[in-house]
């Protein structure tokens, strides 16, 4: 099928509204997550913390991020995703508004950045498991191309901008009370815009009458699903994902790919303040350079990898990205640091993302079609994992060494280690 047919086949009209939907919530959930990291050392500043408290408060989002992405995977397959990402989106939302309000406390900011991550852990897990069941495996590196580019906008917005707006207002807890505001009433668009793909429609029927699932695309004949097979397939086959040597293969290499990134992410705007003389209201937006240059390169990324193969297209991109982290710490001048997050952009986490997401789609939906929720869940469980332990790690070797070129160092060798992961998984399933 040529490129124009698979467009006009599989992404009709309310199909690319789901993904400009799904995208802006990424684009929002981002900015909630990054604008902290330009503000770390202004906190850092106010409480007196070290290194490692101030991964504390970044990590102790990922850690309850991180542990809900499985069982939500599995409760939005049961109960269904719509239903789970609004409330999930309006509780994350609810826990950054109190975290405006409640930023003179060491211990409160933790706890509620906990419920933050607590809120938005449901998103990955729904938000692509209904796009692989919406987009035919043919296009499902596009779609999660296009899903995707919310990380970047995101990250964008959120690097670039907190550190002026706190410069201008002298108030970083009035930044979290307005977007816990904005984060709230996306839950509400979300309930009434989102399309119910887990819902029975009674009108429509098979030939031996049953009833069957309708989801978004105008492609339905092999996505059907009767009721009584909906039944049968209840229990979660959490255990069949576990022991897919596949699956496994990819959930290492995300690891690998996400150690680096969320170094350079937490840790980038406090690096090129401290250790390259990059002033509060630049360095943020030097980290978002990543994210700007990011943005056509992943719908390039998956759109080749949906042509000539995923395998290929990741064995490119893992060494070249690893030596991108590697050259943000060892170059000194600014057009050096700028070129090197512009390259990381281009061969990094943001490429890899789609090609990852869709080669999980292929090998879930291979062994289990009704997998693919909790498949995706363990996929970012194992991804994000390195958010968890990225950015203590990083504050402990800057407390130890005093800098942390160190920690850039050990996320490129971690990021160059997906390599080996990658070059072992199969291609294609095997049906």
């Amino acid at each position: 099928m040529k490129e124009a047919d698979i467009i006009r086949e599989f992404f009709n009209k309310r199909t690319i509204n789901l993904m400009i939907l799904l995208c802006a919530g990424w684009t929002l959930l981002y900015t909630d997550r990054t604008t902290l990291y330009p503000l770390l050392s202004v906190i850092g500043e106010k409480f007196s913390l070290s290194g490692t408290q101030l991964g504390t408060i970044t990590s102790s989002y990922f850690l309850v991020y991180v542990a809900m992405q499985i069982p939500s995977g599995m409760l939005g397959d049961r109960i269904g995703k719509k239903r789970l990402l609004t409330a999930m989106y309006a509780i994350s939302g609810f826990a950054l508004l109190c975290f405006g309000l409640f930023t003179g406390n060491y211990v409160m900011m933790i706890f509620l950045m906990a419920l933050h991550g607590f809120g938005a852990g449901a998103y990955y897990p729904s938000a692509y498991g209904i796009m692989l069941k919406t987009v035919a495996p043919q296009a499902r590196a596009t779609a999660a191309a296009i899903v995707n580019l919310g990380m970047s906008f995101g990250l964008i917005i959120g690097l670039a901008t907190s550190g002026p707006i706190y410069l201008y207002t002298r108030s970083y807890g009035g930044i979290f009370t307005v977007l816990g505001i904005i984060t709230v009433f996306m839950a509400l668009i979300y309930y009434k815009a989102l399309p119910e793909t887990d819902d029975l429609a009674p009108d429509e029927k098979s030939s031996d009458g049953k009833s069957r699932i309708i989801g978004l695309s105008s492609h339905r004949s092999n996505n059907e699903i009767t009721f009584d097979e909906l039944k049968k397939t209840s229990s979660f086959p959490i255990a069949e994902v576990l022991k897919n040597k596949n699956l496994m293969l990819i959930n290492l290499a995300q690891f690998c790919a996400l150690y680096g990134y969320w170094v350079a992410v937490t840790w980038g705007a406090a690096f090129f303040q401290k250790e390259r003389g990059i002033g509060m209201e630049l360095a943020g937006l030097f980290v978002a350079i990543a994210g700007i240059s990011a943005i056509m390169p992943s719908l390039i990324s998956g759109r080749i990898s949906d042509r000539i193969g995923r395998k290929k297209m990741a064995l490119l991109l893992f060494p070249l990205g690893a030596l991108t982290i590697f050259l943000m710490a060892y170059m000194h001048s600014t057009l050096a640091i700028i070129s090197a997050l512009i390259a990381y952009g281009i061969f990094g986490k943001s490429s890899w993302d789609p090609i990852a997401i869709a080669w999980t789609g292929d090998h879930a939906a291979a062994m289990n079609k009704d997998a693919l929720g909790t498949a995706v869940g363990v996929f970012n469980f194992s991804g994000m994992m390195s958010a968890v332990v990225a950015p203590m790690v990083s504050g402990f070797i800057r407390d130890l060494t005093g800098s942390l070129v160190s920690a850039f160092y050990v996320a490129a060798i971690i990021s160059l280690l997906g390599l080996f992961f990658v070059s072992m998984v199969d291609e294609k399933p095997e049906f």
